[in-house]
């Protein structure tokens, strides 16, 4: 299945992602990634100042992968639709955990889209959390989060060593018998998986499907940092429209209009510091991403970034496995609804963006 985008290959750091000049050497130094040692080179740019780490053996060039992407073109980057989500299967219903992810996972896997679903947010080890059939979904559903392994490369996003290795661990294992990988993570995995010469890393592998989940860290709106952000608050997460700094303050606008300040160290402190490494939050590079946006466990949101994401949505959808609010509740009440998720992700946008300047 292609992923609805051509990536020409293009040396690593010949360009700068951010204003375009040439880059000049640092240096270069070998890291093992999966048993294999991977040189990996420094670069910077002497016009803006931007420094960059690449492996050019085994990733594409971050200015051949923004031409195609454009995280740039909009806060949460470039997409097709936003869509509010429920899924229809009374399993995942039931389950803790990402409902609408695991039935559009689910979904791939039955309707023969994908061989495979590499969980590669959950797990923290060199193991790969892999599942081949719905009950593997399940098991592997209680996302554990680490450190992991990660190096910067360009434009403030960071490569995780530790899913490569977790990759090719499976491929050296698996010796061909599921091609056809769909990969679910944040985006330090989707983007890590996005930069990879497959066919350099993993021969006869592919890409199937890039599913993304929003990197809340530890404030998803029903974590335990999420109702700790409320009691800071005084109102629901669900209901944040706009987040404005000042130094070390950070003042949250309510959809109602009531506003809070927040000292930055307090609301820092409730987030992951492993979230805190890159800017990105709702994962740029993926298909479609996915998060819970408010308390409502029943519906998702969705941001549909490329054509394949489309179609596989829309499939999902047409043969029973999901609902969209469209189908529920009137058309007005959705198009509020999509408004309110636009709001919210571009105010955690912001919010990621200034903590992870004031972290780096």
């Amino acid at each position: 299945m292609s992923t609805g985008a051509t990536v020409s290959r293009v040396t690593p750091g010949t360009a700068c992602v951010a204003c375009g000049s040439a880059t000049e050497p640092l240096e270069e130094y070998g890291l093992d990634v999966g048993g294999r040692e991977v040189t990996f080179l420094a670069t910077k740019c002497p016009a803006c100042h931007n420094e960059y780490v690449n492996a050019p053996a085994i990733l594409r060039s971050d200015a051949d992968l923004m031409d195609v992407f454009r995280p740039s073109a909009s806060p949460i980057g470039t997409f097709r639709r936003i869509a509010t989500l429920t899924s229809r299967d009374r399993e995942f219903r039931h389950r803790v955990g990402d409902k609408v992810a695991g039935t559009l996972l689910w979904y791939l896997l039955e309707e023969d889209m994908a061989d495979v679903v590499f969980l590669a947010h959950h797990s923290v080890t060199e193991e790969p959390i892999m599942a081949f059939k719905k009950r593997d979904l399940f098991e592997a559903w209680q996302i554990r989060m680490g450190g992991g392994r990660a190096i910067t490369t360009g434009g403030g996003l960071r490569a995780n060593l530790l899913t490569l290795t977790q990759l090719r661990n499976f491929v050296e294992a698996d010796r061909g018998l599921h091609p056809r990988i769909a990969v679910m993570g944040r985006p330090c995995q989707i983007y890590t998986i996005r930069k990879l010469l497959w066919d350099r890393f993993a021969p006869g592998y592919e890409l199937a499907f890039a599913l993304g989940t929003f990197c809340y860290g530890n404030f998803a709106p029903v974590g335990w940092g999420g109702q700790k952000l409320g009691e800071l608050l005084g109102f629901d997460p669900g209901e944040i429209r706009q987040v404005r700094f000042a130094e070390d303050t950070l003042e949250f606008v309510s959809q109602r209009g009531t506003t809070k300040r927040i000292p930055a160290p307090e609301v820092a402190g409730l987030v992951n510091a492993n979230c805190l490494q890159c800017y990105d939050f709702s994962v740029s590079f993926s298909d479609i991403s996915l998060g819970r946006v408010g308390r409502d466990e029943l519906f998702e949101a969705a941001v549909v970034r490329t054509e394949i994401g489309d179609q596989v949505l829309d499939q999902a959808v047409n043969d029973g496995f999901l609902a969209m609010s469209t189908q529920l509740y009137g058309k007005a009440d959705t198009e509020e609804d999509e408004k309110r998720v636009l709001g919210f992700l571009h105010a955690m946008v912001e919010v990621k963006k200034e903590l992870t300047k004031k972290v780096r």
